[in-house]
C-alpha cells in the first residue's frame, strides 16, 4: 500500500500549531519545549540555506550588498596610475592575440590528422567550442595517425605548452578585477567555483603583483615561440600521416 504525501502546511499554520502546544506546558516543560523547538528551526533554516532554497521567513533576509565606490575619486586618482594599469593591460591583449592566432593553427592540425579539407577541418574546431576538447581530439588522433616517435613527441609537446599557456589565459579572462582607490588592479578572482574537502567557495584570489606580471610577459613570449614551433611542425606530420596512412594501405 502506498504511503500518503505529507500534507503541506503553511508558515502561518506551523506557527500556530506550535503556539497550541506551547499553551498546554508549563514551567520546566515549557522552557525544554522552547528550547527545542529553537534547535529545531535554527537546524532546518541553516539546512535550507545549504541546499539553496530559502527557509521559511526567508523574505525577511537583507542580503548585504557592497558599498557603491567612489568612482570620481578612483577616476581622478587613476590618472597617476595609468602607467601600471595600461602594462598590465597591454601584455593582456598581447596574451590574447597570440593565443587565438595558435589555437587557429589546430585548424590545420585537424585537417591533416582527419585527412579532410580545410573547410572540414575548421567545422570540426568550430563544433568542439572548449580548447581542452580540441586539443583532446588530437592527442587521439596522433595516437591512431601518427607512427613516427619523433613527431609523436613534437606534437605532445605542443599540447603540454598548450595546456601550460591556456591556465594563465584562463585565469586572467574567466576573472573580476579588485581595483583599489587609486585605480590600481590589485587583484583577480577566479569567476567560478571550487570544492575542496567537502567546501565549496568561490574564485581563487590572486594579486596583481611583479610575480604575477613576469608570468604573463613570459606565456606571452612563449606563445610566440610556439607558433613558430608549430608552423615548423605542420610539414612532418603531414610526412608522417602519409607514411601511417601508406603502410596501413
Amino acid at each position: 500500500m502506498a504511503r500518503k504525501r505529507p500534507s503541506q502546511h503553511s508558515a502561518d499554520q506551523f506557527a500556530l500549531f506550535v503556539a497550541k502546544i506551547r499553551d498546554t506546558l508549563d514551567g520546566e516543560a515549557g522552557a525544554k519545549f522552547d528550547e527545542a523547538v529553537s534547535k529545531l528551526v535554527r537546524s532546518n533554516t541553516d539546512r535550507q540555506w545549504a541546499l539553496g532554497k530559502s527557509p521559511v521567513g526567508a523574505g525577511r533576509f537583507q542580503p548585504a550588498l557592497p558599498e557603491k565606490p567612489e568612482f570620481d575619486q578612483i577616476e581622478r586618482e587613476a590618472r597617476e596610475t595609468a602607467d601600471s594599469r595600461n602594462t598590465l593591460l597591454l601584455w593582456i591583449g598581447r596574451l590574447v592575440f597570440n593565443w587565438s592566432n595558435n589555437e587557429s593553427l589546430l585548424v590545420y592540425v585537424l585537417m591533416l590528422l582527419l585527412g579532410t579539407d580545410e573547410r572540414s577541418a575548421a567545422v570540426v574546431f568550430a563544433t568542439l567550442n572548449t580548447t581542452r576538447a580540441r586539443l583532446g581530439l588530437v592527442h587521439r588522433l596522433m595516437l591512431l595517425k601518427v607512427r613516427d616517435p619523433a613527431v609523436q613527441r613534437a606534437l605532445a609537446a605542443v599540447i603540454d605548452r598548450f595546456n601550460e599557456a591556456g591556465r594563465v589565459r584562463n585565469d586572467l579572462l574567466h576573472a573580476m578585477y579588485s581595483v583599489n582607490e587609486r585605480g590600481e588592479i590589485t587583484h583577480t578572482q577566479a569567476m567560478r567555483f571550487a570544492e575542496k574537502r567537502g567546501h565549496f567557495s568561490f574564485g581563487d584570489r590572486q594579486p596583481v603583483d611583479e610575480e604575477r606580471l613576469a608570468e604573463l610577459k613570459r606565456v606571452a613570449d612563449e606563445l610566440i615561440s610556439l607558433n613558430r614551433d608549430l608552423w615548423d611542425l605542420l610539414p612532418r606530420l603531414r610526412t608522417a600521416v602519409e607514411q601511417a596512412t601508406a603502410s596501413d594501405g
